[in-house]
């Protein structure tokens, strides 16, 4: 019974796509871990499962055998698994996953090399099935760190702009969130939406020190967790109890990032679990911030979304959090369970406002960038 029992575990990960979402990276991940794989015996199964069964077992076995590999080795399977894609194979999802989960391992090994093999395969390698999109420019050649012009300020981003689909949980959410800040700040602007929250934060930016901005954001998030979350998680994520701190708990990282997704769209837009800038599972990758869109401002990224949120996470929750945006492509990184680094040391931070920040244009440029930097 364990046999079957693990073997369809196997079955189930080598089936779901290397995208399959929550579900999928936990059971991919559970499988990878198994050091009983290699060993199963396939129980007696119909024929007409028999080819289709082999083929999960196939992909079962490379997300294994990616899993424990060494640098070298993680690095060989890689490039076998692009030539194989290169070549059209029938099996181009067995390739795509043997490549992502060999990938991971030299993420976890070393960062650098990690980096040169995604540059290696720059053309070839969907942006989208990157285990972490860190550091890796989005144009092959390009560096991946923001140009500072001369007068200062950095490009915006070039991507076009997303219409993003509101489900009614989205809404009532963005709602409450609005309705939170109002009360906060003392205003209400007449935008609809994430529009009227943008202006919103930006209005109360031209106004309010970083601190009190940072402080706005903390207490409507303590507001939107009620005072039941915080202690709740404590204890079962980050292994709080009292003045006894045995965690956080293992789980912690990963289930945060798998459960963060549909609770967190209204405001960024949608998100997928990842793996962090260590090769651990605890991340998740915005695709296209939806705040950082609207608002077009550096400053109320910062003040009002990074910085309030690692606060409240290591504070209120006490689980630590980095949150590493990119303002070329408006993605954003946030890594559960990974310590942030003091602000002056953070490369995702560039110097200068954005070039189109409205809030630049509103106030006198040396003033808007010392509210933007």
């Amino acid at each position: 019974m364990v046999r079957r029992t693990l073997l369809a575990l196997a079955i189930t990960a080598a089936t779901v796509p290397a995208s399959g979402g929550r579900v999928g990276g936990v059971v991919r991940h559970c499988a990878a871990r198994s050091a009983l794989l290699p060993r199963m015996s396939s129980p007696a199964l119909p024929d007409a499962l028999g080819s289709a069964a082999r083929d999960a077992l196939l992909r079962a076995s490379d997300v294994v055998r990616a899993s424990s590999a060494s640098l070298a080795s993680a690095q060989q399977l890689v490039r076998e698994a692009q030539l194989q894609l290169d070549a059209s194979d029938a099996s181009a999802s067995r390739w795509t996953a043997l490549r992502r989960s060999a990938l991971a391992r030299v993420l976890a090994l070393d960062r650098q090399a990690y980096l040169a093999m995604v540059g290696e395969l720059a053309g070839r390698l969907p942006r989208s099935e990157l285990p972490n999109r860190q550091g890796v420019p989005l144009s092959p050649g390009a560096s991946a760190q923001a140009i500072v012009r001369a007068d200062g300020a950095i490009d915006d981003c070039t991507l076009a702009n997303v219409t993003y689909a509101e489900s009614p949980l989205d809404v009532l959410l963005l709602r409450v969130f609005r309705a939170c800040v109002r009360d906060e700040i003392g205003y209400a602007s007449d935008q609809p939406a994430m529009a009227g929250l943008a202006e919103e934060g930006r209005t109360y930016m031209l106004r309010a020190s970083e601190a009190e901005q940072q402080q706005m954001v903390v207490n409507v998030l303590r507001r939107l967790f009620t005072p039941v979350g915080p202690p709740f998680y404590r204890i079962f994520m980050s292994g709080i109890w009292g003045e006894r701190r045995l965690g956080p708990w293992f789980w912690a990282p990963a289930l945060t990032s798998w459960v963060t997704p549909l609770f967190f769209k209204f405001l960024v837009g949608p998100s997928t679990p990842n793996y962090r800038a260590d090769g651990e599972l605890g991340g998740l990758v915005v695709e296209k911030c939806r705040f950082l869109q609207e608002s077009g401002c550096k400053g109320l990224c910062v003040h009002q979304c990074k910085l309030p949120a690692q606060r409240f996470f290591a504070e209120d929750l006490g689980l630590p959090l980095t949150v590493s945006p990119n303002f070329e492509t408006q993605e954003c990184q946030w890594s559960f369970g990974e310590e942030p680094l003091p602000v002056e040391q953070d490369v995702s931070l560039p110097t200068g406002c954005l070039a189109g920040c409205p809030s630049r244009k509103a106030l006198s440029e040396a003033k808007a960038c010392n509210k933007c930097s």
